[in-house]
């Protein structure tokens, strides 16, 4: 299973199959938020696509907030956190790897307060590898992005 818990009502993944779908709604999944930009790669299954297996397996809440990890900034972040906010829980978030999902996650949570190290290794637990963001996360903890 590429699903992987990241924090509370919060899932992360890599690109979605249909078979992940499938998965997500066994989990209970009510909302996903695709984090991928389609046309990424050759062959990528594009979130038009990825919406119809979420209707056909019941789950009505999608959208698509693309990003590319080394220009994330306060505003995505932002974007991010009220889509969390507002819709039903719990979440799934995913993109090529699941690191710009876990990356957004990471940069509210040092944001308000949680250690660079503990959002880091949050991440690493869910099988994400943000050293190479270590900057980034360092910036969003000083308040910056």
């Amino acid at each position: 299973m590429s699903i992987q818990k990241l924090a509370d009502n919060l899932y992360i993944a890599p690109q979605l199959t249909e078979a992940d779908v499938q998965e997500a709604a066994k989990l209970g999944i009510q909302t996903v938020i695709c984090n991928r930009p389609d046309g990424e790669e050759e062959n990528q299954v594009t979130f038009k696509q990825i919406e119809s297996w979420l209707e056909a397996a019941g789950i009505r809440e999608h959208h698509h907030q693309p990003v590319v990890a080394p220009t994330i900034n306060a505003a995505d972040v932002a974007a991010f956190q009220n889509l969390l906010k507002s819709v039903p829980q719990p979440v799934l978030a995913y993109c090529r790897t699941g690191t710009r999902s876990a990356l957004l996650w990471a940069c509210h949570a040092v944001q308000n307060g949680t250690s660079t190290a503990d959002a880091a290794n949050a991440a690493k637990a869910a099988g994400i590898d943000l050293s190479n963001f270590a900057g980034k996360l360092e910036q969003a903890a000083q308040g910056g992005l």
